[in-house]
């Protein structure tokens, strides 16, 4: 496992516990019997035992632990604090220290701490301690006597980074009142102000969205538990596999991942996973596996929960949904996909006794409406027999979108660049087909007005937007493209989308809001609901 990631936690947590031990020490001097004082010092270095074997560097660990076994001596009272004591314990951590900055400037830790060592030893032994070879202890750097230093990681509260994120999506909202002046003067240096202070908002919202990522794997480490929990309770034999934890998403997105992952893990040991017997008697292999596959499209992120049990019963699915009150023929007319996705109506579910775990029909629409409540979306694949995929596609940061401004029937929308592939001029009648040859393919055509329920007038030409529309139609790999037809495009902005609240949130087309510089309110398009349901209009 490469650890080289944990570097600058590593020093900073070890920097915090330096800084322990040197006040424990000197607190220990004073009142040698001061047990509070000496259990927080054996803490402190049995954290950098730990942390330090973690990582590799046993030069550290080594120290820390002979230093750990003599604070265990004292303790337990089997051993009293002598002056001489803590001279030697201060001794091994000017060592430590020094060995620290090795690795915060990636030097070998080739140093002899040996001498040392065998003093803690032979202190811990009940004899009195002797001073090791001065060459043998390693020192620091010292410029003028003792140097102080500050840790290059600061520990912030997330709510600092909401409201700065917050700061500077209306600093985003105001820029694009300043660009639109921008058009209506020719003063070159009001226009090269405006670009300098885009150009500064624009880092200054990469380096928040920097330090706002996280690995999911911060998000899944506790998984393997969860799933172990689960299958003893169940009586089930079951393997986690995870591949691509190390993406990372924007902090917030991370934290309303968590409930879903929850409730699809829990379904697919509870519902998909077959019990043990049944698995041999059908010579499925044993463990039974649950995989969770993540991967990066664009600015977006897929996560695959698949497991491969005994997959989803359409026709029970059907029967449930009828009996909840869905006109049985609107049920029949449904395509695959929809069908799954009646999965996730509240208070439907296809198991047929409740248990502690899952059976009341409360998991997949919460899953459904959190992932669509921070910009995501959600699909079901599923083969009888073979198991069943739950596929979300999420945004990999929040509220900051870059998006095309798009005008149809007079109202304006915003199409997130993240999709588009190309923006064409083409004269009407060459869209009445629809479908438009694309890359040497024929590709569908949705027209966003009749989408929408606006009415539009005829033109003699319309723009079509060339959007990438995978991950939205079920059964397809590799990319498949969609075209959008709209009457007009205009500028692209950096948009500050606020996500939709009840009732406007049952909107299934918009995907946000965000307020233009000149105080209009326009919503982010959510292409794959839209291209999905145009799609199986026609």
């Amino acid at each position: 496992m490469d650890v080289s990631k944990y570097k600058s936690l590593y020093l900073q947590e070890t920097g915090e516990h330096i800084s322990g031990i040197e006040a424990g020490l000197l607190a220990i001097e004073k009142t040698p019997g001061d047990s509070f004082a000496l259990d927080n010092l054996f803490r402190h270095y049995h954290s950098i035992k730990g942390m330090s074997a973690s990582m590799g560097y046993n030069p550290i660990m080594q120290l820390a632990h002979a230093q750990e076994d003599l604070l265990d001596k004292l303790r337990s009272g089997k051993l009293g604090v002598t002056s001489a004591m803590t001279s030697l314990l201060l001794k091994c951590l000017d060592a430590m220290k020094a060995l620290v900055e090795r690795v915060r400037a990636d030097e070998p830790l080739d140093t002899d701490s040996s001498s040392l060592i065998e003093a803690l030893k032979s202190c811990a032994s009940g004899k009195e301690p002797l001073a090791p070879e001065p060459s043998a202890a390693p020192s620091a750097p010292v410029e003028g006597g003792h140097k102080l230093r500050l840790s290059s990681v600061m520990k912030v509260e997330g709510s600092v980074f909401d409201g700065l994120l917050a700061s500077v999506g209306d600093l985003f909202m105001a820029l694009s009142s300043f660009k639109a002046l921008t058009h209506g003067t020719r003063s070159v240096e009001f226009k090269n102000g405006v670009h300098q202070i885009g150009k500064t908002i624009n880092s200054l919202h990469e380096s928040i969205i920097s330090a706002r990522m996280l690995p999911l794997e911060d998000l899944t480490a506790g998984l393997p538990r969860l799933v172990r929990d689960l299958a003893n309770e169940t009586g089930k034999n079951v393997a986690l596999h995870t591949e691509g934890m190390d993406i990372s998403l924007d902090r917030s997105i991370l934290e309303g991942l968590g409930g879903p992952l929850v409730h699809i893990i829990r379904n697919a040991v509870d519902h998909g996973i077959e019990p043990t017997a049944e698995r041999v008697q059908s010579g499925k292999p044993l463990p039974a596996s649950i995989r969770i596959k993540a991967s990066t499209r664009k600015d977006r992120v897929v996560i695959e929960i698949s497991d491969d049990g005994r997959g989803m019963n359409r026709q029970k699915l059907k029967a449930r949904a009828i009996s909840s009150g869905i006109p049985a023929a609107k049920i029949e007319a449904m395509p695959d996909r929809e069908v799954l996705k009646l999965v996730c109506l509240p208070g439907l579910s296809t198991a047929e006794t409740v248990t502690s775990t899952s059976g009341r029909g409360v998991g997949m629409d919460v899953v459904k409406d959190a992932v669509e409540g921070f910009g995501g979306s959600l699909e079901i694949e599923s083969t009888e027999y073979r198991g069943t995929k739950i596929i979300l596609e999420l945004p990999r940061t929040s509220s900051i979108t870059k998006a095309l401004l798009v005008e149809t029937g007079g109202e304006l929308f915003l199409v997130p660049i993240s999709r588009i592939e190309k923006v064409i001029e083409v004269p009407s009648n060459e869209l009445d087909a629809g479908t438009y040859a694309f890359a040497g393919a024929e590709i569908p055509l949705v027209e966003l007005a009749a989408s929408l329920g606006i009415k539009t007038g005829p033109r003699f030409s319309r723009t079509l937007i060339v959007l990438d529309a995978s991950g939205t139609l079920s059964g397809t790999e590799g990319k498949t493209l969609a075209g959008l037809v709209v009457d007009d495009f205009g500028d692209e902005i950096d948009a500050y989308v606020k996500p939709l609240l009840p009732p406007m949130s049952r909107l299934r087309s918009a995907a946000g809001i965000t307020v233009l510089g000149d105080g209009r309110p326009v919503f982010l398009l959510d292409i794959p609901q839209i291209i999905l349901k145009a799609l199986e209009r026609a």
